[in-house]
């Protein structure tokens, strides 16, 4: 491959292969240079990257040379030898490469080296420099201090250290020849888990903490305890011919060609903390091994992912099939699916069969089932939804972390005047709905307004047991196909107030109105419009029963905040006091959704005496339009006001207002 010459004029935009296993780092590139106007391709692994260069001819391959089914090395070497990819120009992609390495990569074919993360604002110009030719010998390649630079504006701008720390640091460093962050940790500017987070957000790599539930020790005892300790590494998992190995510096190429050639196995990397390291490392060489019986590895795949989806404040882990002996493993960070680190298929079809174990499922292709499970010192609540597809069954895992504590609705943006008024219903009798289309919230807000009441008996029928609550008497129920049943014992048990999670049933929204006669019931729904709701119960239940029973709706949506890290104001319209727009474009810190954090919209409803007198009368329509009129611009305005403060986009209030655009009030 020669990188100097001048290709011909361009009649369509310039395409690059972007070639890379991390999902995020794929993301960006796609981002960045798709805005630039360039055709942007992409492909995770060295077999991919081979099979879309050949049918595409890009006219610039980015590669990452550490793949998990082949060195770049490798994949360079392929390329030279093919008829069709010999004249292709490739430049290496990576993370931290030392000085060696990247003379190695030119004498194999590259035509320089893009350290990763890239810098945004010059990125499509360094691509356009290669495109027309340009080659590099390595004398003005990135050097540390600008490596250095990246890790402390990163620092920096999360607020981890400050600017004289970082000066502290930067000098101490040239004096030592150390890495920024092992200053800065020596310094007691930042902590190791610090240093750990900060490195794993700059390089892509997963960062895991270790314990003795995800780590195979099979896999652990495949290498020596002496080369372990001096390389700060661990292997967790092994599957097949890949192992996932714990690095304390995931950037060490020798380290994992030396365990390359050692075992023959492929190394996946996750960063570790070394101290985490050197404690696992001590708990599994100082007693005898087969002690303890050693969980297969679909069991220790799924804690593993679920402690990365819990680190990482996921909502979702979905585990779809693949076609192509690689299944599929993607995470629901703040409303975004996000791909992560996937097992083959033969242990994809093990993880499935063991979450229908662990959930109660049953064999039937399309289910659902619910359990519990310990991820660390973490209670989960998992409720695993399985489907066949085209390609093999998947399953889709939302888990919930069990709480003890009170709910906090400041933190939901809910204030206390906003559901006041129907605390103070909850002292009579009566029914008052909650109703939201997420399970934890409707679970969150019931807990909450049940959380002031005084003396009585309460009572709870709950289909999602997050809240643990030793005050309370909880009973917690496979589906809501239940309630009804309950609500009828449970009020005859004597219960002063009966919380039910679910009364989407139409058995069980009944069974809770009649209740309403003599007892107060709180119940949640998935309908999450207080007009819509209120109809929904009028045609099943009928007017007067409603009447006589209904003391109350809150309905709620969830919105998301956009990510503070990298929210930035549009520009405003000349000559009118329209608010500028914001948006987020996505940073490590949001995991490149543009979002964290979430507050709720809420319409609230409490019926008169007027309106139960129109029902009794016949006059449903009446009081459908009194309701409409009442809460119809109830989230709207709530809304508004976020996205004039900046703290979520006019797009995110359209999504969540299901297509109703947001304009200004001043229009």
């Amino acid at each position: 491959m020669t990188g100097k010459t001048t290709p011909e004029p361009m009649t369509r935009p310039w395409r690059v292969l972007a070639v890379d296993d991390q999902p995020a780092n794929l993301l960006l590139v796609r981002r960045v240079l798709a805005a630039a106007g360039f055709e942007v391709l992409e492909a995770r692994s060295g077999v991919d990257a081979l099979t879309v260069a050949k049918e595409t001819a890009p006219d610039l391959i980015l590669l990452d040379m550490h793949l998990p089914d082949m060195h770049g090395l490798e994949v360079l070497r392929r390329l030279r030898e093919s008829t069709w990819g010999a004249r292709l120009r490739v430049v290496a992609f990576s993370a931290l490469a030392s000085t060696e390495d990247q003379a190695l990569w030119r004498q194999a074919g590259c035509l320089g080296v893009i350290e990763k993360p890239i810098t945004v604002a010059n990125f499509p110009q360094e691509i356009t420099r290669w495109l027309h030719g340009a080659a590099d010998s390595g004398a003005d390649l990135p050097a540390r201090e600008e490596q250095t630079d990246r890790l402390g504006a990163m620092l920096l701008a999360h607020g981890l250290i400050s600017g004289e720390q970082l000066a502290s640091a930067v000098a101490a460093q040239a004096g030592t020849g150390s890495r920024l962050g092992q200053v800065l940790v020596q310094q007691g500017a930042i902590s190791e888990d610090d240093l750990a987070w900060a490195l794993s957000n700059q390089l892509g790599y997963p960062y895991v903490f270790l314990s003795a539930d995800i780590i195979d020790e099979e896999a652990a005892r495949v290498l020596p305890e002496a080369f372990l300790r001096e390389r700060h590494i661990l292997p967790i998992l092994k599957f097949g011919q890949e192992v996932t190995l714990a690095m304390a510096d995931p950037t060490d190429q020798g380290t994992v060609d030396e365990v390359l050639a050692r075992t023959g196995l492929q190394v996946k990397r996750a960063l570790a903390l070394s101290s985490n390291i050197e404690g696992m490392l001590d708990r599994l060489f100082t007693r005898r091994p087969g002690v303890q019986q050693q969980a297969p590895a679909e069991v220790q795949y799924l804690q593993f992912h679920l402690r990365q989806a819990l680190q990482e404040e996921a909502t979702e882990i979905h585990f779809d099939p693949g076609i192509d002996g690689q299944a599929r493993v993607r995470y629901r960070l703040q409303g975004t699916l996000v791909d992560r680190p996937a097992p083959p298929a033969e242990l994809h079809a093990a993880i499935l069969r063991y979450l229908r174990d662990l959930t109660g499922a049953d064999d039937q292709p399309a289910g659902r089932g619910a359990g519990a499970l310990a991820v660390g010192d973490v209670d989960l609540q998992l409720v695993t939804a399985f489907l066949p597809t085209a390609t093999g069954p998947a399953a889709t895992v939302t888990f919930y972390s069990r709480r003890s504590d009170l709910p906090d609705l400041a933190r939901l943006g809910l204030l206390e005047e906003r559901v006041a008024p129907l605390r103070r219903v909850l002292r009579g009798r009566g029914v008052v709905l909650v109703g939201c289309t997420d399970p934890w919230v409707r679970s969150t807000l019931l807990h909450a307004l049940v959380a002031p009441l005084q003396g009585g008996k309460v009572w709870t029928l709950e289909t999602l047991p997050v809240y643990r609550r030793p005050t309370l008497q909880q009973t917690f129920l496979p589906s809501g196909e239940e309630v009804a049943s309950h609500v009828r014992t449970v009020a005859a048990a004597g219960a002063d107030l009966i919380l039910a999670d679910d009364l989407s049933p139409a058995a069980a929204m009944r069974a809770a109105l009649e209740a309403g006669r003599s007892r107060m019931l709180l119940g949640g729904h998935p309908q999450d419009a207080v007009l819509d709701l209120l109809t929904q119960v009028l045609d099943g239940c009928g007017t007067a029963l409603v009447a006589a029973t209904l003391r109350g709706i809150l309905a709620a949506r969830p919105i998301r905040l956009l990510c503070p890290h990298c929210r930035q104001a549009g520009p405003g319209t000349a000559g009118t006091p329209e608010p500028r727009a914001f948006s987020a474009p996505g940073c490590e810190a949001c995991g490149l959704t543009g979002f964290q954090g979430q507050r709720l919209l809420t319409e609230v409803w409490l019926p008169d005496e007027d309106d139960r007198m129109m029902l009794r009368t016949g006059r449903q329509a009446a009081v459908l339009e009194r309701v409409a009129a009442a809460t119809g611009t109830q989230m709207r305005a709530q809304g508004r006001a976020l996205v004039e403060d900046g703290l979520t986009a006019p797009e995110e209030l359209a999504r969540v207002l299901e297509g109703d655009l947001w304009t200004s009030p001043t229009s």
